[in-house]
């Protein structure tokens, strides 16, 4: 029987699920771990996928295509099921956050990002392209915005080409203002279709709004066949590249390398002011000509961003698949211009402007280390105990490690907070390396507070103790003064301080920097689900081994020192 839905803890192909990342019509997308536990993400494809001989074969051949890609803005596919009812796609499970959730965050791309990801978002396509296949719902929830970059997901929609319609006869599937006009006229999924769909990606980008409105859909289906893009605010440059690159009549688009071009110059050298109506008739029609009709400026529901079916004719669409996007915000009806290239303006500049490096520019989303609390409390936990046996060694290894830790800290802070300003840039690993010994200065000093705090409260938890000792109120065995500190019960106030050291340090003062670097450490040394079990069963044996030793009265070495006596 198939299941409709899998629950977290659930076993699918040898993929433990995780929790839900989202549903639509091809079917419904999972965090899951595999066998090793590293993330994925596995997309369930619907019954009726898995039921048609033709669907699994379409699926086999796009998989086979899409695991011999390796490009970087391409998500990778790791497995996939199609001999079975359930039917299954693995993909890389991509960090960061969707080019929708990016732009809502932070607003319209400036013309450096939007350069960047205009860049690299058609080098992926071109990829994709290249393997066969056309993707066929490249749209803002389809974009991964990562520390390395943008990243094209999401193929459960996509088909090889030339491969036979996945819809019904006379249906197309689309997300409403990135499906290209021809695809309402019945015609084929092409390449030049993606391209259409990445250019409507950049006019969001670069607006902040859908590219030709909200609902209601037979309103937005309109527009984009018209052409009717809403662009108002970007320079002219950007603005008449994107036009034309939107044109209904495919033969009639402004190149993806001439669109490239425009927003190098405009990156470059600065864009042009904003064009109004009269601006954008001339430019089309040339001087003198009628204005273009205007359509009323208004404003509409917002509009959901799923995927649709709607009949190949242009009549009403009707919604018969969800995908998992987000709702889009509201965005005003753009004012309508007939479509051109547009670009005869800017050919000097473009013959002057200098190509791009081969930087990857500002489009940068901070990574985020995990929280690694499980893996850090077995670490203190055995730290704890080990001092309760060596202290001296123990102290001075921990305080090593909490440099490290704190240097990482700064040098990955600082790498990040330089991308996310100028982007990422081919020295920038010689760059942090360089001021390596800085960060070491830095941290050093920074731990002094901390440290500070927990000598402090260590020093007078053990002068309290004693002092209850002294006066007869606490017994610790046959501990008195002049005795040397050794012994079991030494050992258990040797480790009971030094965990309550450790804490003091971990939580203390200026602290924070401590913790993000040993995340980023953890992140390295233990990348993978069974490294880090290994390393917890690991620390629990130090624990479990120090507490015999302690029960069986084990000494306290003190070494490099001497044991000190009871005062």
């Amino acid at each position: 029987m198939e299941r409709i839905g899998l629950t977290p803890g659930s076993e699918i192909g040898g993929y433990t699920i995780v929790a839900p990342l989202g549903s639509g019509g091809a079917g419904a997308v999972y965090r899951a771990v595999d066998g090793g536990g590293d993330a994925v993400a596995l997309k369930l494809l619907h019954p009726a996928i898995g039921a048609d001989s033709e669907a699994r074969e379409r699926l086999r051949r796009e998989v086979a295509a899409l695991q011999r890609l390796r490009q970087p803005g391409v998500v990778r596919v790791l497995d996939a099921e199609a001999d079975s009812s359930e039917a299954f796609l693995v993909t890389e499970l991509v960090e960061g956050s969707t080019l929708t959730e990016h732009v809502r965050r932070r607003g319209p791309l400036p013309a450096d990002h939007l350069l960047v990801l205009a860049e690299k978002l058609y080098a992926a396509l071109d990829a994709v392209h290249a393997a066969g296949v056309v993707h066929r719902d490249v749209k803002p929830s389809n974009v991964m915005v990562t520390a390395k970059g943008p990243v094209l997901i999401d193929f459960g929609i996509a088909q090889s080409a030339g491969d036979e319609r996945v819809t019904s006869h006379g249906l197309v599937m689309g997300t409403p203002g990135y499906l290209a006009p021809e695809l309402l006229e019945g015609q084929e999924p092409t390449p030049s279709s993606d391209v259409w769909g990445w250019a409507a990606v950049l006019a969001f980008a670069a607006t902040g709004r859908q590219p030709f409105g909200s609902r209601p859909d037979a309103a937005v289906l309109a527009r984009s066949r018209a052409g009717d893009v809403d662009l108002d605010g970007v320079g002219a440059l950007t603005a008449r590249a994107l036009r034309g690159a939107l044109a209904p009549d495919p033969d009639g688009r402004t190149p993806p390398e001439d669109v490239v071009a425009a927003l190098t110059v405009a990156a470059r050298d600065g864009d042009l002011p904003p064009e109004d109506d009269e601006d954008r008739t001339e430019a089309v029609a040339g001087p003198g000509a009628a204005p273009a009709v205007v359509a009323p400026t208004a404003r509409f529901a917002p509009r959901d961003g799923r995927t649709r079916a709607f009949e190949a004719d242009g009549a009403t669409p009707t919604v018969v698949v969800t995908e998992d996007d987000e709702p889009d915000e509201d965005g005003p009806t753009p004012a309508a211009a007939t479509p051109g290239r547009g670009l005869d303006v800017i050919a000097d500049d473009l013959d002057a402007s200098e190509g791009p490096d081969d930087d990857e520019g500002p489009l940068y989303e901070r990574p985020v280390a995990a929280y690694r609390r499980v893996s850090v409390l077995a670490l203190g936990l055995a730290a704890a105990c080990l001092a309760a046996l060596y202290p001296v060694v123990t102290w001075v290894v921990v305080g090593l490690l909490l440099v490290v830790a704190r240097t990482v800290g700064l040098v990955v802070e600082s790498l990040h907070s330089r991308r996310e300003r100028v982007g990422v840039r081919r020295g920038d690993s010689a760059l942090a390396a360089a001021a390596g010994p800085w960060y070491l200065v830095r941290a050093l000093l920074g731990l002094v507070p901390s440290l500070l705090v927990a000598a402090s409260v260590v020093v007078i938890g053990l002068g309290l103790v004693w002092w209850l000792v002294d006066g007869g109120s606490l017994v610790l065995g046959d501990l008195a003064t002049g005795d040397p500190l050794t012994g079991a019960h030494a050992s258990v106030l040797l480790g009971v301080a030094s965990g309550v050291g450790l804490l003091l340090v971990w939580f203390g003062p200026l602290s924070a920097m401590t913790r993000i670097g040993a995340r980023h450490v953890l992140a390295a040394v233990t990348p993978g689900r069974w490294a880090r079990v290994g390393l917890v069963v690991a620390c629990l044996v130090v624990v479990l081994v120090v507490v015999l030793a302690v029960r069986t009265g084990a000494t306290v070495h003190w070494t490099p020192l001497d044991t000190p006596v009871i005062p």
